[in-house]
């Protein structure tokens, strides 16, 4: 749904970024089509999801059409690790056809969107680092420290998932700074709130983590973020999109600590990881007052089925 608004509202002098749109669209309704006729055949009921009564076509922009591109190329990167996850944990053959197709459609989709991130030069490139001389092995026991002791600069591994971790923050933070100043409940808007809070700290500390060692951060896109106050989507679904972005940063976080070496950015990466498990919590509390979230399929309660 998010996308079909930003098609509609994106400029006629951005018919580049309108043609990947609406290539995203017929994409997703094509997946919506194939994934109903899955659960048909198996006897699942079909998710409700979102309708068009979560989309008010009549609203202003709230977002320009760059940070529109931007978002459309980090929602990429969710589909294309969701599907390669979802085709690991497969065991029927036409699943595993179908996950490795969205896998392929997703591909392509996340280099069009690269390609015109560069060609409009607004495509954040990870520092550079110059090509080691020969081949060397670790030598020094202080290499894993860096807290208590003297900090080693960061290796590969670590720039490159700060980096990446510290773009995802930058854009979840601009998306939700949108959906705080639209957002009608008070309750929703605390928690929206929260969430800048929380990014803004996480961003903070990740480019001071890249500057230390003289590398650049991204640039922010709070000023991509116009000053409408008339909400273009329902509530429920801003909601569900900002739990969806913490919890997919979990994964990232949780990525990221798995490939760094060095004892400070663990205890930042888990320190994160809590912050935002903390806040999918109160998002979880909310949600479920409200009736805004769906129930996945689950195990049988034998225990409550012996009691019938």
């Amino acid at each position: 749904m998010l996308i079909h608004i930003c098609t509609i509202l994106i400029e006629n002098d951005s018919d580049d970024i309108k043609s990947i749109f609406q290539e995203a669209i017929a994409m997703s309704e094509n997946n919506l089509s194939e994934i109903e006729n899955i659960f048909k055949q198996v006897g699942y009921p079909i998710p409700q999801g979102f309708t068009k009564h979560d989309v008010h076509l009549e609203a202003p922009k709230l977002y320009s059409d760059a940070f529109c591109l931007k978002f459309l190329h980090e929602m990429t990167i969710h589909g294309i690790s969701a599907y390669s996850l979802a085709l690991t944990v497969s065991t029927r053959k036409d699943m595993r056809q179908f996950y490795e197709a969205k896998m392929q459609e997703g591909i392509h989709l996340y280099n069009q969107t690269v390609d015109l991130l560069l060609a409009k030069g607004i495509y954040h490139r990870p520092p550079y680092l110059p090509n080691p001389v020969g081949i060397d092995f670790i030598k020094a026991e202080n290499f894993f420290s860096g807290f208590f002791s003297d900090k080693r600069t960061l290796n590969g591994n670590e720039i490159s998932n700060v980096f990446f971790n510290l773009k995802k923050s930058i854009v979840t933070k601009a998306l939700i700074m949108g959906f705080n100043q639209v957002v009608k409940s008070k309750e929703a808007q605390k928690i929206l709130t929260k969430g800048l809070e929380i990014k803004q700290k996480h961003i903070h500390l990740f480019s001071g983590v890249l500057t230390k060692d003289n590398l650049p951060a991204p640039q922010s896109w709070d000023s991509d973020v116009t000053d409408s106050t008339v909400p273009p989507f329902s509530g429920r679904l801003m909601m569900s999109l900002a739990g969806l972005l913490f919890g997919t940063a979990i994964s990232y976080y949780g990525a990221g600590l798995g490939l760094t070496m060095r004892l400070d950015l663990v205890l930042q990466y888990e320190r994160f990881i809590l912050e935002d498990l903390n806040y999918m919590e109160d998002w979880t509390d909310f949600m479920v007052k409200n009736q805004w979230l769906e129930q996945s399929p689950k195990a049988i309660d034998r225990t409550e089925i012996a009691k019938e």
